[in-house]
């Protein structure tokens, strides 16, 4: 299938690129919407990834990679699961109009909760066939990355199946990202507008790379990022792509090609407000750890992030 030879001919980019609702004007009233007032201080935000309104982030949770038959689970899903079949549909449509972009879409299908309490958030990530826990305390500047592959592949060693790093994200701010988008690379412009994202209203700003590569066969074209004051730039670090921005991000646009609409959106699927103790705040840890996020760190990683679509590609 064309959806499958996409996903392995693109593992060796996917080695370079891991290293490397309704808008108002401000001015106008807001109505028949609960807008929410409160600052977040805690709570749960679960986040999705979207492309074409069709929930890609529902892929992860439709095959159990901890049995041995994750192919014939696949097989099974693309003939019957129809939310499957639109997540396919869409990667396929995409890639169509670059073959790039249909592979972002595919290493970008996961699902996050993310565990706030005041400075501190705990990023628990279930990709396709791993799962991440990412921490990080704003006010300590502490940081870490636990790794793990949830599938039974032979090519991972027994001892580089899990990975556990610590570092100091004020020294390396995006090392919890899959992206970490340079704003010196971008014209940036707030737009004079705001958008409500799950009931908070936000502020909407918008990047557009200040110079595009002919050579370069995939780019961000334009990027609309959603900003709310009641969330602290914490959650920032926790977010796939990190960008350097003071409030907190509740949304971004992704344009990697000239359409009318976004190639990839992050945005939340719920917001809760609610207790958060700290044993839910907890990463899960393995040893040896590294001291920080480096190159032998992102070489046993990338096995770990590719490893589902590496089962499903023999």
């Amino acid at each position: 299938m064309r959806f499958r030879n996409i996903i392995k001919s693109g593992i060796t980019v996917a080695a370079l690129a891991l290293f490397a609702n309704c808008s108002k004007d401000k001015n106008e009233e807001i109505v028949d919407q609960n807008i929410k007032t409160e600052t977040f201080d805690q709570g749960i935000i679960k986040m999705g990834i979207y492309s074409q309104e069709v929930e890609l982030s529902k892929l992860v949770d439709k095959i159990d990679f901890t049995q041995a038959d994750p192919k014939s689970q696949y097989q099974n899903l693309l003939q019957k699961d129809k939310d499957v079949q639109a997540i396919v549909k869409t990667v396929e449509d995409m890639a169509s109009k670059n073959p790039l972009a249909g592979l972002v879409l595919s290493m970008n299908t996961t699902s996050c909760a993310y565990y706030v309490k005041d400075d501190k958030v705990l990023g628990k990530v279930k990709g396709f066939g791993w799962e991440m826990d990412n921490y990080h305390d704003e006010l300590q500047d502490k940081g870490s990355l636990y790794l793990e592959t949830l599938t039974k592949t032979n090519e991972i060693a027994e001892s580089d199946r899990k990975i556990y790093a610590h570092y100091i994200p004020s020294e390396n701010p995006g090392a919890g990202a899959n992206s970490n988008i340079e704003l010196e690379n971008f014209n940036r412009t707030e737009l004079n507008k705001t958008e409500v994202v799950n009931g908070y209203l936000c502020n909407v700003s918008q990047l557009t790379p200040k110079t595009l590569d002919t050579d370069t066969p995939i780019q961000m074209r334009k990027l609309l990022v959603y900003t709310s004051p009641l969330f602290k730039k914490t959650i920032n670090f926790t977010h796939p792509f990190y960008l350097d921005e003071k409030n907190g991000i509740l949304r971004i646009d992704i344009y990697f090609v000239d359409d009318n609409t976004p190639t990839l959106v992050m945005k939340p699927k719920s917001i809760e407000r609610r207790v958060v103790n700290e044993n839910e705040l907890k990463s899960r840890t393995t040893q040896p750890g590294y001291e920080e996020i480096n190159a032998e760190w992102a070489f046993k990683a990338l096995p770990i992030l590719t490893s589902g679509w590496s089962v499903l590609s023999k």
